[in-house]
């Protein structure tokens, strides 16, 4: 039995060193050793903490104006455009660089960028990090934390909300910087009026009483246009509108129509995309209603959201210092009062996501130990690595799922896992089947050294229906895609030309459809379809109360 036992034991201690180097490649406990070179020196970290219209983003960007380098890390590519037009008019060498556009300018000394691009191989003397409350974000927080752990820089500006102190300033000991933080108030009050705009839920027409400077914000496409053809037909305004899947060039054009005295848009119907990354001349805010789909359930607006919508109206140096914020329908003025009291609960954690490394060296011991492992199926490494890594408590893993799910459809192409990996963290809706399908078709024509070309049914056609503007939203947004995915695996020249012609073909389209969507066809109830929301609601919360009472009995 001697030589029995000793092979048993000699067996199960491999297996226990095996999983000890797998759990050492999962180890996530200190990932400010991931950034060296930012740890040679003790940088300096300024936080502008403040509300909305609270002048905090301003003055770190006029620290950023007076340093000989520095890089502005931008929430969305409308800001960082935005602060690279700023400092280019004022003589400041500025390059552009997102996921889709780089505008590359001869002896630069500023970048302005999204902050999935921040260059944390370079040095600068100021670097500003916008919106840093982000990175509690379950989907991009990780980007936001990565930029505050990696930059290369003596003073880094963090702009962003007070609920976000205690977790910036945790990171910042972590990293053994030094912290300082700046406080902003609003430049005007924010009034919460006494009425709502509707003397019922059900009442029609209530949208007879907007004025101009209101912003009436909606969550779902058919809304915002019922609202705009309400809007237009019972008062003498014209509406401007603003959503999240309008490309970001209209989305700018749209503002600059609101904001402007002289033009003949006096109204704006929005989504909740107004929240972050475009300055407007908002006197009102009006919520149509306080709940929307989050793409799983109907949920009701927490305090962050409305306070961050909300805080949109009364901006200084506009027609409109004062800010004021309502709701339509009287039932959920309750609500609004409740969020508008309340200070935003405290971010206890931030995103993180493992590095390209830690998942190829992972890969390479699951292929080298596993038994049934496949260096192809970086899925089920994505999903291990998930299941097994180690955080400490003010850390969270961000992606999971998308990251799965995108890198289970690469199983066929023979692409490295490091790639492989580049491409789960594209910027792509992993539910919508017509990008996946321009991710696929470019990759595997890319590794068969194929041209990837833009398919026919990317090609745009003028609207005759709001179905039709959303196809070209989408198209839009297919594009955007197939312009990412050339810029991480480069082809043919003559494509990508291609590809941005298409591109603004299909923003003249959208423009042409927004300018006649008065005569396109609409059957939709805006009020009939939010009472619908909250009885659902209402319904699911009475269903969870009860599921809690049956489990505790």
């Amino acid at each position: 039995l001697t030589p029995a036992l000793a092979n048993f034991i000699a067996s199960r201690h491999s297996d226990f060193e095996k999983y000890r180097l797998l759990e050492q490649h999962t180890d996530l406990t200190k990932p400010h050793e991931w950034y060296p070179y930012a740890r040679l020196d003790k940088r300096k970290i300024i936080f502008h903490a403040g509300p909305t219209n609270s002048g905090k983003t301003y003055h770190a960007l006029q620290r950023l104006k007076q340093a000989k380098k520095g890089m502005y890390l931008a929430p969305l590519r409308l800001l960082a455009a935005e602060v690279y037009e700023n400092l280019t008019s004022e003589g400041i060498y500025t390059n552009l660089v997102t996921g889709q556009e780089a505008r590359e300018v001869p002896f630069s000394t500023h970048v302005a960028c999204t902050v999935e691009l921040a260059d944390i191989n370079r040095d600068y003397d100021v670097v500003v990090l916008d919106e840093i409350q982000m990175l509690c974000d379950s989907f991009r927080g990780f980007a936001w934390t990565r930029a505050l752990m990696g930059v290369r820089c003596k003073e880094i500006h963090v702009c962003g909300g007070t609920e976000a102190r205690e977790i910036v300033q945790k990171i910042c000991k972590m990293c053994g910087d030094d912290f300082e933080i700046k406080t902003y108030k609003r430049f005007s009050e924010l009034k919460v009026q006494t009425e709502s705009l509707a003397m019922s839920s059900t009442e029609k027409g209530g949208y007879a009483k907007v004025q101009p400077g209101d912003c009436v914000v909606a969550f779902s496409k058919p809304d915002i246009f019922a609202i705009k053809r309400e809007i237009e037909k019972s008062t003498p305004y014209k509406c401007c509108v603003i959503y999240g899947t309008l490309p970001p060039e209209i989305r700018a054009e749209q503002a600059r129509r609101f904001n402007d005295p002289n033009s003949d848009y006096e109204v704006l119907v929005a989504s909740d995309a107004i929240g972050m990354g475009l300055n407007l001349s908002i006197k009102r805010i009006i919520f149509n209603t306080m709940f929307k789909n989050n793409g799983e359930k109907i949920v009701q607006l927490d305090h962050s959201s409305v306070k961050q919508i909300a805080g949109r109206a009364g901006r200084r140096n506009s027609p409109y210092p004062q800010g004021e914020v309502t709701c339509r329908d009287p039932f959920d003025m309750k609500h609004l009062r409740k969020c508008m009291s309340t200070e935003i609960e405290t971010i206890k954690k931030a995103g993180l996501i493992p590095t390209a490394s830690h998942i190829g060296l992972f890969n390479d011991l699951l292929t080298k130990y596993g038994s049934s492992h496949d260096e192809n199926e970086l899925h089920k490494t994505i999903r291990q690595f998930s299941e097994m890594a180690t955080l400490q408590g003010d850390f969270f893993l961000c992606r999971k799922k998308s990251m799965e799910d995108v890198a289970r459809w690469l199983i066929e192409i023979p692409l490295p896992a490091p790639e492989k990996f580049m491409l789960a963290l594209s910027p792509i809706n992993e539910g919508c089947q017509r990008s996946k399908n321009v991710l696929l078709r470019y990759v595997q024509k890319y590794v068969n050294g194929e041209v990837p070309g833009l398919h026919r049914t990317m090609r745009p056609k003028a609207a005759t229906s709001f179905d039709h503007l959303t196809n070209l939203c989408n198209i839009y947004q297919e594009i955007d895609l197939f312009l990412w995915l050339h810029g991480k695996f480069p082809s043919n020249a003559v494509e990508q030309i291609s590809a941005l012609s298409m591109k603004q073909d299909t923003i003249n389209f959208i423009n042409d459809a927004l300018h006649k969507a008065d005569k396109l066809s609409l059957n939709h109830d805006y009020i009939s379809k939010d009472m619908r929301v909250k009885r659902a609601w209402s319904n699911e919360k009475i269903e969870s109360k009860m599921n809690q009472s049956v489990g505790l009995k």
